[in-house]
This record gives C-alpha cells, sequence and structure tokens, in this order.
C-alpha cells in the first residue's frame, strides 16, 4: 500500500497507533467496517489493509494515512499545526479529538451560526465546561474542524493516489476524491464554503487555510506537469492550468452543494473542461518516459470513471 514499506511496517505503525489512541481493537474493527479477525491479520502483517481501512483506521486513532504508511513523501497539504513524527501525531487527547469529530459534523450540517458549545457537548455526552477547557469559544472550534477537514482530504489522498502512476487516472482519481459527492466529501464542503465566506470578511483570522488550499492546487499543477512530460496532457502553462481546474471544481461543487447542479451535470461539465483543456487530443499517449503500473489488487481501478457518485470513503464522525 505504501510504495517501498512492508506490510509488516505498516502493521507495526498501526498497532502503535492503536495502542496511543487508547480504543480497543475490537473499537478500531467496529469503527472501521471490518471484523475483528480481519483488523488482527493487518496488524500482524498477513494482510494489507486496504486504502478504505486505512482511511478508517487514521481517523479513529487521529494519525494521518501518511504516518501510517511510514511515507515521507507529498502529496498534497498536511493538515496546519500537525507534525508526522509518531509521538506528536499521536499527542492530541481522545476527548479533545471527539470533540473536535462532533463539531465538524455539526458544523457541516448546520452551520456555525445554528451550533452552540451545548450543542457539541450534548453530542459528546460531556459537559460544556469539558469543550471550553480545550476551546476558549466557537470561533476556536471551527478553526479545529476546518484543521480536521483538511486532514480528510490529505488522507484520503494518501491512501487512493500512492499506487498511481499515470498521470491521467492520478488526476481523475484526485478531483473524484476532492468532489462533493459523498456523505464526507459534501461535509467537508459545507465546512469549506463557510470558510470562504468567513476569510471574505474583514478580521478574519483564519491565516492557514490559504496555504492549505494553495498546496492543493500545487498538487493539481504537479499532476499536470507529470502528464505534460509523459505526453498524457496538452502543452501549456501548468500554473494557469490548476488555476483554471481547481477554480472550475469549486464552482461546479458549490452549484451541487446548493442544489443548482445535480450530480451528472457535474460529472459531465468536468469531463467536458477536462477533455477540452487538459487531456491529449490523441487516442492515446505520446511515448511516455515512464511506464504506470497497476494498482495492488485491494485498490480500486475504476479511476476512469470519474466522479463516483455516493461515495463515503472516510467514514463520517457522528
Amino acid at each position: 500500500m505504501s510504495g517501498d514499506q512492508p506490510p509488516e511496517a505498516t502493521a507495526d505503525r498501526a498497532r502503535r497507533a492503536i495502542g496511543r489512541s487508547g480504543l480497543s481493537q475490537r473499537r478500531v474493527a467496529t469503527t472501521i467496517g471490518i471484523d475483528e479477525t480481519k483488523l488482527s491479520k493487518a496488524l500482524s502483517g498477513r494482510r494489507r489493509f486496504t486504502a478504505e481501512e486505512l482511511l478508517g483506521l487514521a481517523t479513529a486513532t487521529g494519525v494521518t494515512v501518511r504516518w501510517i504508511l511510514g511515507d515521507e513523501s507529498e502529496v498534497s497539504a498536511l493538515p496546519p499545526k500537525q507534525t508526522t513524527e509518531a509521538a506528536d501525531a499521536s499527542e492530541e487527547e481522545t476527548p479533545k479529538r471527539t470533540i473536535v469529530e462532533a463539531a465538524w459534523t455539526l458544523f457541516g450540517r448546520r452551520g456555525f451560526d445554528a451550533v452552540r458549545i451545548a450543542d457539541v457537548a450534548e453530542a459528546c455526552e460531556v459537559s460544556t465546561a469539558s469543550v471550553h477547557y480545550y476551546f476558549a469559544n466557537k470561533s476556536d472550534l471551527f478553526d479545529a474542524a476546518l484543521d480536521y477537514s483538511v486532514k480528510l482530504a490529505f488522507d484520503r489522498q494518501i491512501a487512493w493516489l500512492d499506487d498511481i502512476d499515470d498521470p491521467a487516472l492520478r488526476l481523475d482519481r484526485l478531483l473524484e476524491l476532492q468532489s462533493p459527492l459523498g456523505r464526507t466529501e459534501r461535509g467537508e464542503w459545507s465546512i469549506w464554503l463557510q470558510t470562504w465566506a468567513r476569510l471574505s470578511l474583514e478580521g478574519s483570522t483564519l491565516s492557514n487555510y490559504p496555504l492549505s488550499y494553495e498546496r492543493w492546487s500545487k498538487t493539481v499543477q504537479t499532476t499536470i506537469e507529470d502528464g505534460q512530460r509523459t505526453g498524457r496532457f496538452r502543452s501549456g502553462d501548468p500554473r494557469a492550468m490548476a488555476d483554471e481546474l481547481t477554480s472550475l471544481l469549486d464552482g461546479l461543487g458549490i452549484k451541487v452543494l446548493t442544489g443548482v447542479m445535480d450530480t451528472d451535470t457535474f460529472a459531465q461539465r468536468l469531463r467536458s473542461y477536462l477533455d477540452r483543456s487538459i487531456r491529449h487530443p490523441s487516442p492515446g499517449p505520446a511515448t511516455p518516459t515512464t511506464t504506470a503500473t497497476p494498482t495492488t489488487p485491494e485498490r480500486p481501478t475504476e479511476t476512469t470513471a470519474m466522479p463516483v457518485t455516493n461515495t463515503d470513503r472516510s467514514k463520517e464522525s457522528s
């Protein structure tokens, strides 16, 4: 799953993540949607974690998929204020993480103004004083929910893009993973949309988000550059192409989120733009300099069907 890292090394990090989280293996297995026997085999290195299981494990234990895989390469933006070191990745207390996940769900569904600290406390079955122990006010809690959204997107990219070498397939999957089509992805988009609205106001303190967005845009740009080098994509300014593509994705995503556009039209518009402006017009790649390797058997291979509706790769924390 992780490039050169053997299953035993991934299993060791997974065991450490579970141990520091304070969760039982049974609880983790239930959270990520597999039986305890399968989890035990993965933790002993006798089977590989699937991408979906990695996402669930990282979400449940509070570490990143990148840390579990021992991958020190950059795929996209690291969550603000988070490192990839083992001690730091596990430092967040379980109660605090539970509060953030509950706040993320409530903010995504109801919006910042409609959510009270008391609502978050009730969802976590703790007192309001317990929430205030970690967060001075609702704005601080929303900032933490935004960081959590960045982590979810980052983990999804690491888990699902790791073995896709073909830039065209990689770009399709990358855009799919950022599309507001599944339940969790819609929650992320709701948080991001509220963040954009807050950033447009005077005196905004959300200074971390623009950097996260820039790194996401850079990921798209790098993928386009790879496609140009291998003859899969048209020539042109990759920075400008990335700006146009991410702007289109943002605009179409907002239309889907607000009910102005249906998901089928979303997919059609995005595919049409890729064909007109990004993908090479010839039926096949022009003498690629690298050869794509197939994905592992446990990875989904239908990456050309972009995007997929009704997707929920990271389990929603509610």
